[in-house]
């Protein structure tokens, strides 16, 4: 609660300062919003997802990823939430991925900071969900995605083989749960045969959860840095990285950055560039020879005298060799056009 009276404080204070400044900003079309925006941002950071830049007329809390603080003085953290279908589309939820430097499983990254998360809570949200289910679409769904999150986990292989278990259960009497048949059957969950049964499973997930989390201390990765986009072009990107605060407190000594096209796996001794932590404060890096309307994953490690410290990802497509050069004139012309 603490995290979300913070992050609603310090929206207030940005609300007041956007008022008292209307021609800077425009107005947020989210009904339930309608906050000032500033003219530089392309979506409203309060109520829409940070990758699809959308809202949602019924925000369901429970399918949004949320980048917040999860420790106390944690100021690491950017606010931001997700659709949790986009998060996993971007690759942002992590299960046993490959690589010693990279390996994490059972966590989310926020694709707005890089900030690395414990995905078990936003799991169990999802089982009691499916406890509270009343329609068979909603059951279908929420136990499904409860599957995806955890599928390929060694660390919570207890608590995944329970969800496996439910799903089976459901899919003899509504068939795969993520066909047509399980998305759109609106029928009440009490006259499904294995309803109660699989309410039951989720609920001993539940349990099982929260015994996991009060008697194994989580091995959170911290945030290796932020990464900020100066320049975008066909071929080539241009970035720097944006240090966290606990950097020189936390001993780091430089950083690693991995460029990949989207779908590529990176290995650990092939990184691209590796800077000291003097250089990556005043340096602007350059990223060529990259291929026109791609998207490539940036991926950053911070080091210490112990070895690695943090890990950080973000993402963004190259742009088209057309488009660039019709607003390289427009901007020559004085047209200039805001993204």
């Amino acid at each position: 609660m603490d995290t979300k009276r913070k992050i609603s404080q310090s929206r207030k204070r940005q609300q007041q300062e956007a008022d008292g400044d209307i021609s800077n900003s425009w107005i947020c079309k989210n009904p339930s919003c309608r906050a000032n925006v500033p003219l530089d941002d392309c979506y409203c950071k309060w109520c829409s997802c940070c990758v699809c830049h959308a809202f949602d007329k019924t925000n369901d809390p429970t399918l949004w990823l949320v980048c917040e603080s999860e420790k106390p003085n944690d100021v690491e953290f950017c606010g931001l939430s997700c659709h949790v279908e986009c998060a996993f589309r971007k690759d942002m939820v992590w299960v046993n991925a490959n690589g010693n430097l990279m390996k994490r499983d059972g966590y989310f990254c926020c694709y707005s900071c890089g900030k690395v998360s414990d995905i078990l809570g936003f799991w169990k949200k999802q089982l009691v969900a499916a406890k509270d289910a009343r329609r068979i679409d909603v059951l279908c769904y929420r136990i499904e995605l409860s599957y995806r999150l955890l599928d390929g986990t060694s660390r919570f292989s207890e608590l995944h083989e329970i969800v496996k278990e439910a799903k089976s259960k459901l899919e003899v009497e509504v068939g795969p749960l993520d066909g047509p048949c399980a998305r759109n059957d609106r029928g009440i969950v009490s006259r499904l045969p294995v309803a109660m049964q699989v309410q039951e499973l989720s609920s001993f997930a539940i349990r099982r959860a929260e015994y996991w989390s009060s008697s194994v201390a989580r091995d959170l990765v911290p945030a290796a840095c932020r990464f900020d986009f100066i320049d975008v072009a066909p071929r080539q990107v241009i970035l720097r990285l944006i240090e966290h605060p606990s950097a020189e407190e936390r001993g780091v000594k430089g950083y690693r950055l991995w460029c990949d096209k989207k779908g590529e796996t990176p290995e650990d001794d092939q990184f691209d560039t590796d800077l000291s932590r003097g250089e990556a404060q005043r340096m602007r890096i350059l990223f060529s020879d990259l291929e026109p309307c791609k998207e490539y994953i940036f991926r950053a490690v911070s080091y210490t005298r112990a070895g690695v410290l943090g890990h950080s990802i973000a993402g963004c497509f190259t742009k088209s060799i057309e488009i660039f050069q019709r607003s390289r004139g427009n901007s020559v012309d004085g047209i200039g056009e805001r993204d």
